[in-house]
């Protein structure tokens, strides 16, 4: 049992829904980690294959089955449900530096948990910092292989909002509270399957929503609606659905408006190096 106000260095939490295909190799990439991982908290969202029986071939994993709910949490408040069960399972007594939020078909390189800690660790205004994705180009942390500062996370609840918009929302709440955030581009991971292969209906019209419960400009908005049409019509439709739902819960005022700020400024940025170059 551990003791009362022990110092841990990190907590990873995956949230797994019928991914008996994929865990096992995000597991063992985990736990050959350079760094110990202290804790890590796999939720079972209600799986329908053997994902639950795989994850207890693994030990010292804490395992939360949830019941089968009938839906895909996927891009949507019901996935930051999930993911705060991990986070209250999380030992009171235990102090841990960092939480990453790890997908369960993502496949972490060795030295992943350890070079974002350090470089964390030596850069005390960052409070979320990811790598990259093989082939893609974040210029923000992702929202699997995240890593957190918990003394961050805690000045804000230490909770997801259960709304669309989640990840994005720790991003610019950071931010607009004095953090940084980073990504370690030399620092590249695997997906068992292309991220974007798998988006459905409901993922693209999530996006809308969560674009317009942050406050996103307009301009910015159809921009992003707009690129997606060139690649893929139908998700750009879906999208811009979900971009004008009614019932959608909207983020604080302060917080859409501090979004806003910064969109405008690197807005008049991008105008400036137009005209000028």
């Amino acid at each position: 049992m551990f003791m009362r106000d022990v110092k841990c260095r990190i907590a990873t939490i995956i949230p797994a829904r019928n991914e008996e295909k994929f865990i096992g190799e995000t597991l063992i990439a985990l736990l050959n980690q350079d760094i110990d991982n202290n804790k890590i908290i796999v939720i079972n969202d209600g799986s329908e294959d053997k994902t639950k029986e795989v994850v207890n071939s693994f030990p010292n994993i804490d395992l939360i089955n949830i019941e089968n709910r009938g839906f895909d949490a996927h891009g949507t408040p019901n996935l930051a449900k999930v993911i705060n069960r991990g986070i209250e399972k999380l030992l009171p007594d235990v102090i841990y530096d960092y939480i990453m939020i790890l997908g369960s078909d993502h496949i972490l390189p060795s030295n992943y948990v350890k070079n974002i800690i350090a470089h964390m660790d030596q850069n005390k205004d960052i409070a979320i910092c990811s790598g990259q994705i093989k082939n893609e180009k974040s210029k923000v942390p992702r929202g699997s292989g995240r890593i957190v500062r918990s003394d961050f996370w805690k000045t804000i609840g230490l909770q997801y909002p259960l709304k669309f918009g989640f990840e994005t929302y720790l991003l610019i709440k950071a931010q607009q509270i004095g953090y940084r955030v980073n990504v370690l581009n030399d620092l590249i991971s695997l997906t068992s399957r292309p991220t974007r292969k798998s988006y459905k209906k409901e993922t693209y019209i999530s996006y809308g929503k969560s674009l317009k419960a942050l406050g996103y400009i307009r301009l910015y908005s159809a921009g992003r609606i707009g690129l997606l049409s060139l690649k893929n019509p139908k998700g750009a439709i879906y999208m811009l659905q979900g971009y004008t739902s009614n019932d959608i819960d909207l983020y604080e005022e302060d917080l859409r408006s501090f979004l806003r700020y910064i969109q405008y400024i690197k807005l008049k940025q991008y105008i400036k190096s137009f005209l000028f170059r």
